[in-house]
Formats: structure tokens, C-alpha cells, sequence
């Protein structure tokens, strides 16, 4: 399977931002990147050396960044090649999450939540319905609605009484990690994982 190395993804997100906006600090790409403020800060002087962006400095609070002729080349190629890798990763996704909900129906479990609300959830519910699972919540951060359920607040996952949860959040720069969970949620015994191949449910016995 094609892939899209780790920085790639986050040299392709600053670009796009610099291309709207030249107004850019560490902080500020820390944040939408969701890396460290120091790992922003090494990516953008990797990219000023490699002669993606010009930075022009007004004064310490105030640094702002444009395209060079070659982060334009740049950004286009990684647009290219992050279009085939998504496309890719939706497949990958489809296929993962239809595993998935089918083992969870063998194992004889009906209800789920869905931590996250975003296109991996999107992709997941299709094989809820596939295999006539319920899907009781959805915990989320960026929606009010997940088609037809309130999205309730990330935050208070674990008071959900779903029998399975379902991770439908994942790493921007390892989309197919298959542990991934951000600081604010804690592991159980009952979370699944699209990309995991481990299923620590017990299957229904005869």
C-alpha cells in the first residue's frame, strides 16, 4: 500500500495554511498540527532551509511565512499524493472497520459508542449497519449531530453504557496506528480499534 511519510503530512497542512495565510508562529502551527510547539518549530526551519517558505520577520512576536516557487511545487505534489493515500485509506478503513463490527456481532455484543465523529466514524457506521449493530453514542469534539445522534461531549466517554466502544479518532501522522488515543481519553477493556487486528471480546459460545 502507498504511503505518505509522518512529516509529509505536516509539511502539507503548513503549506496549506501559508498558501490562506502568511500569519503563522510555532504556537499557532503547534496547535493545528497537534504536535509540540518544539516539533512545529524544527519543521518550520526544515522547511525555510529547504527552501519551501520565505519567512519575513517583523519583529519577535511577528514572523510571517509565504511560498516559495518550491514549496508551491511542493504543495502540489503532496496534495497528489495525499489525494491516492486518502483514497487508499478509505478502502483500508471500509475494510477494517466491516471486520470489526462483524466480530462484534459473533462475540453476541449489539451496542456501541463511537469515540470520535469525524470521517473515520462515517466510515465505521457503515458497518454497524452492515452487521445490525446499535449505535447508542457518539462522543465528539467537532459536531452537534452524528447522523441522527446527538454528539455528546468527548470528556464524558465513560459514562457511556455501550457494551463496546468503538475508537473512530486516529493520529494525522500514523493514520492506520492501531493503539491511538489522545491524552484526554483513558483505555479500557471494552475499546476496539479499526486498524487492530486484536479483539480482546470473548466470542459467543455455542
Amino acid at each position: 500500500m502507498a504511503s505518505i511519510e509522518k512529516n509529509e503530512l505536516l509539511e502539507l497542512e503548513i503549506l496549506k495554511h501559508v498558501e490562506s495565510s502568511p500569519r503563522l508562529n510555532n504556537r499557532m502551527a503547534a496547535t493545528k498540527l497537534g504536535c509540540s510547539v518544539k516539533l512545529a518549530h524544527a519543521l518550520l526551519r526544515k522547511m525555510v532551509d529547504k527552501g519551501l517558505l520565505h519567512v519575513k520577520k517583523y519583529h519577535s512576536r511577528r514572523w510571517d511565512y509565504f511560498l516559495t516557487p518550491s514549496g508551491i511545487t511542493e504543495k502540489a505534489r503532496l496534495t497528489y499524493e495525499f489525494i491516492d493515500f486518502s483514497m487508499q485509506f478509505y478502502h483500508e478503513a471500509r475494510r477494517q472497520s466491516s471486520r470489526v463490527c462483524r466480530q462484534i456481532a459473533e462475540s453476541g455484543k449489539k451496542n456501541v459508542a463511537f469515540i470520535g465523529d469525524g470521517e473515520l466514524a462515517e466510515i465505521a457506521y457503515l458497518g454497524v449497519k452492515e452487521w445490525g449493530l446499535e449505535l447508542a453514542e457518539v462522543y465528539g469534539e467537532d459536531k452537534m449531530e452524528f447522523l441522527g445522534h446527538k454528539v455528546l461531549p468527548i470528556n464524558q466517554y465513560v459514562a457511556s453504557r455501550a457494551e463496546i466502544k468503538i475508537i473512530c479518532l486516529y493520529d494525522k501522522t500514523m493514520p492506520m496506528r492501531t493503539d491511538y488515543l489522545p491524552d484526554k481519553i483513558i483505555k479500557s477493556d471494552n475499546m476496539l480499534w479499526i486498524f487492530s487486528s486484536e479483539f480482546p471480546v470473548k466470542q459467543k459460545r455455542d
